[in-house]
């Protein structure tokens, strides 16, 4: 009887994590995020994003996303390859964060990145970007769901 009941318990806590993972890649699935442009400014230290929902899960948890830039900076002679890890914030931007500017068309759910909605995303880097270098930034959404795009220095 002991064993009976171990048994079931140890076999329902496997088909509940198997429904959790079935669940996520359905989400995944529904999810589709697209950087329709990325342009660098003058100074070479703030990147200008544009990300569209294309699909049909919504896109919200901004804490929750991950950004990372791979970039050669300005340092002369010889320029440095960095790879950085962006923090997210609501404030004022500082160096190596990033922030959402605006949502368009935000009328559904404000602050919430839906379907057919594009976010403009405004990311400060440290150092400056260098020169007429290749750079990329990948951003991963809370469902694990990445997107990248490149963008010159």
């Amino acid at each position: 009887m002991l064993l009976s009941r171990s048994s079931i318990t140890t076999y329902d806590n496997l088909g509940q994590q198997i429904k959790g993972v079935e669940a996520r890649a359905g989400e995944q699935a529904r999810t589709r995020l697209t950087i329709t442009s990325a342009v660098l400014d003058v100074p070479h230290v703030v990147l200008t994003l544009e990300l569209r929902n294309d699909g049909q899960t919504s896109v919200g948890l901004w804490g929750a996303m991950d950004l990372i830039v791979t970039y050669s900076d300005s340092t002369l002679p010889t320029p440095v390859r960095r790879s950085a890890y962006l923090a997210y914030t609501e404030g004022v931007l500082a160096d190596n964060t990033w922030t959402v500017a605006s949502i368009s068309p935000d009328v559904f759910e404000p602050g919430i990145l839906n379907s057919g909605e594009t976010a403009t995303l405004t990311v400060q880097v440290s150092p400056a970007v260098g020169l007429a270098t290749s750079n990329v930034i990948v951003i991963s959404a809370e469902n694990g769901i990445t997107v990248s795009a490149l963008f010159a220095g």
